[in-house]
């Protein structure tokens, strides 16, 4: 990873770290346990973070997929047009 992706990657955190304990349910006047991971599992400010770096995987590695078989149909018919040639 280069240092510019890099740099972005910590700043992003930076930023984003301290604004999810801005939101209720992380307080000591709960009953339940607020840190507990049902609150992670039900906290829309928790759960999206998650669902959009799974689509985010997702759609990288389905891309990167498709671009190896595209390259691959490619050179199969770079292939035969030469095998004809000869």
């Amino acid at each position: 990873m280069n240092r510019f992706k890099l740099t972005l990657v910590m700043l992003f955190t930076l930023v984003q770290c301290p604004q999810l304990f801005a939101h209720p349910g992380h307080g000591a006047q709960e009953t339940v346990n607020p840190n507990g991971i049902l609150h992670y599992l039900t906290e829309p400010v928790h759960v999206m973070p998650f669902i959009i770096i799974a689509v985010i995987i997702s759609l990288l590695i389905g891309g990167k997929k498709f671009l190896q078989r595209l390259r691959d149909q490619r050179q199969k018919v770079v292939v035969r047009v030469q095998n004809r040639r000869k």
